[in-house]
């Protein structure tokens, strides 16, 4: 298991031990849209691409 993985596991076992709460954003209409663990990690992963882009 790589470093990242190491710290990606970690976390979500904090996490896990967290009550959940939840998140809304307002889409084009005004609805409100909740806020999904695979957007969270897609904002993540693009976070970190970025980061790596930069770093290059």
């Amino acid at each position: 298991m790589n470093m990242s993985q190491v710290i990606i596991n970690q976390s979500l076992k904090v996490l896990d031990n967290k009550p959940a709460h939840s998140g809304y954003i307002v889409d084009e209409q005004g609805k409100e849209v909740q806020i999904t663990a695979a957007m969270i990690r897609s904002v993540c992963h693009q976070l970190l691409n970025q980061c790596r882009t930069i770093k290059n």
